[in-house]
């Protein structure tokens, strides 16, 4: 408590509390609001605020109005200091009804009497950490807590829609692609550091696990401490910086730095890109589904652009020339992704941070929490198993085809067959949660069962191209569905500001299966001498995912659904809790 405070000219000091220690009453008086600003600082009151000439504002003590606040009663308030610095508020309201009012301190502020922030009834004290309320209640401590969890229009309550935000999103995607260009570097890296396939094999996979930790791990906690456009930037430059470092593996003729800037660096960095390309596709001014689809398929495209000029390097400097150059592109990429980031105008987080456990919760957020879990675990099942189906053919693209009877040209044509049917996946499948009627949980359900008839045709018809070809055809357009459906129906059950923490305990199917499917397809042809097992089990794979889907996830509330029953479910409380005399009260 600080003794030097004053509200509307009224002074408080350590004993002016209420009988409990550490509480004050939050109430609303008559319409007219207090004085609010520098100047309410020196209007009367204690002198150390016409020292300091804080940023003020609050509430009338105990539901008086300024002018009653000022006569001498002494009695509690509310109360919030501050720096002007309105950038850094994260528009969280406080809910609180006294039977004197039928206005609640979110309403308040939002209808901008507070001053300030017109969506935030609290300033913040610092920059680095808001300052917080604790919620509790005079009887039985039922919460009063609101937060505004949505990085929303004012008054729409949808997520704010912006082209330069999905345009941000999409080239950061298309850029971070270049990961993906790996292949690329293999032959020439062999011959120049004399090291064997599978060593520089485990440079890829090292890229993909650090890929999978940073859209689980660090971007969520990225996402709810800075704005995107430093994230874009941060990733960039990162990424940059590790091209860099693998490229002194010539110099060194180690591989040691390739495992350090390539798979750790540039595919951390790559993660942390991609998870906050994902989370600002609810931003697009199209369809989310859409967006999410086209957003998911820049990644792919990355590598689809910028393999050819990968190639003009190496055949003009060599490995160690070509990532130094890309490196030094990534570099100078990044002052324009942080213009393009910047436009959108959004200054402030776009994650929360994890709720608090100690907070109570009501009987409807209890049920909420009940019912995200299993869902959550039945996608991470559904996407693992989905995932695991495409990339067991995906990785063996060529060797399947040839496999098959096709020709040396033919077969190292099936790298442009997985490439152009993932983007397809991608884009149909985003397409089509966006169509009433249909919904991601209905094309997660059905989506699967496209590739059944071709996978199977192909493990019949050993000698067939077409069919080996239509069977791997189906199965990239399954994984680019799964790729962008499984967003969609994440962001749609847990909200903006809840989905990069939820999406990265679901992505990390994808990183299992990227890791585990092309070994178990590479291991049954050695067990068999051809794909035919392979394919069976990708048939099996595409129909348990579907089966998941229908018996494990539990259709359910919307989040905009589940933030209406909640807000409702508070008032009703409250106004039950104001008919019996009970007051809502806010510890500091």
């Amino acid at each position: 408590h600080n003794p030097g405070l004053t509200l509307a000219g009224y002074c408080l000091d350590p004993a002016d509390r209420m009988a409990s220690p550490g509480i004050w009453r939050a109430s609303l008086g008559p319409p007219r609001a207090p004085r609010v600003g520098p100047r309410a600082a020196t209007s009367g009151g204690c002198p150390a605020n016409r020292q300091t000439g804080r940023r003020m504002m609050g509430l009338s003590p105990n539901g008086r109005s300024g002018a009653d606040a000022g006569s001498g009663s002494r009695g509690s308030a509310l109360i919030a200091t501050g720096t002007r610095r309105p950038r850094v508020c994260r528009h969280r309201a406080i809910r609180g009804v006294t039977p004197s009012s039928d206005t609640t301190v979110g309403e308040w502020a939002r209808e901008g009497r507070g001053g300030g922030c017109r969506r935030s009834a609290v300033w913040g004290s610092t920059r680095r950490r808001p300052w917080s309320v604790v919620a509790a209640s005079t009887a039985e401590g039922d919460g009063v807590l609101d937060t505004m969890d949505d990085d929303s229009d004012q008054n729409s309550g949808r997520p704010k829609r912006s082209a330069a935000a999905f345009l941000g999103a999409f080239l950061l995607n298309v850029l971070l692609g270049t990961l993906y260009c790996w292949s690329c570097y293999l032959v020439p890296l062999e011959q120049a550091l004399g090291v064997g396939r599978g060593l520089l094999s485990g440079v890829f996979s090292l890229a993909t696990i650090c890929f999978t930790v940073a859209v689980a791990k660090i971007g969520p906690w990225l996402y709810a401490a800075a704005p995107p456009a430093v994230i874009g930037t941060g990733a960039a430059v990162c990424a940059g910086a590790g091209l860099l470092i693998a490229s002194q593996s010539i110099a060194y003729v180690s591989a040691a730095p390739l495992f350090l800037g390539y798979g750790v660096v540039f595919g951390a960095a790559s993660g942390v890109g991609y998870g906050l390309s994902v989370q600002m596709a609810s931003r697009a001014p199209f369809g989310e589904g859409l967006s999410t689809g086209l957003i998911t398929s820049a990644r792919a495209a990355g590598a689809f652009v910028f393999a050819p000029v990968v190639r003009f390097l190496l055949d003009g400097g060599g490995a160690g020339r070509a990532m130094s150059t890309m490196g030094c592109a990534l570099l100078a990429s990044a002052p324009f992704i942080y213009g393009v980031l910047a436009t959108d105008g959004t200054k402030h987080p776009l994650a929360s941070q994890k709720r608090d456990k100690d907070l109570p919760m009501t009987t409807e957020e209890e049920e909420r929490e009940r019912q995200l879990g299993p869902a959550m675990f039945a996608l991470w099942i559904s996407l693992g198993l989905g995932v695991s189906a495409g990339l067991m053919l995906m990785a063996h693209a060529s060797a399947l085809l040839y496999s098959h009877g096709a020709s040396i040209g033919v077969a190292t044509a099936g790298v442009s067959i997985v490439s152009v049917f993932t983007t397809a996946g991608r884009i149909f499948g985003g397409w089509a949660c966006d169509r009433s009627g249909v919904g991601a949980e209905r094309v997660l359900r059905w989506a699967p069962f496209v590739a059944v008839p071709a996978l199977a045709g192909a493990a019949v018809a050993a000698n067939s191209v077409a069919a080996a070809q239509a069977a791997l055809a189906a199965a990239s357009i399954v994984y680019g569905v799964f790729a962008s459906v499984i967003p969609v129906e994440v962001r749609r059950r847990t909200g903006s500001r809840d989905f990069a923490r939820q999406f990265g305990k679901v992505y990390t199917a994808w990183g299992f299966a990227g890791l585990a499917a092309p070994v178990a397809a590479g291991c049954l042809f050695e067990a068999r001498g051809d794909y035919t097992a392979a394919l069976v089990a990708a048939t099996t794979l595409c129909i348990l995912s579907a089966m998941v889907v229908r018996w494990m996830l539990k259709p359910g509330r919307s989040h905009e659904e589940w933030k209406e029953a909640i807000a409702e479910a508070k008032r009703a409380k409250a106004e039950e809790d104001a008919a019996n005399g009970i007051s809502q009260v806010i510890a500091p």
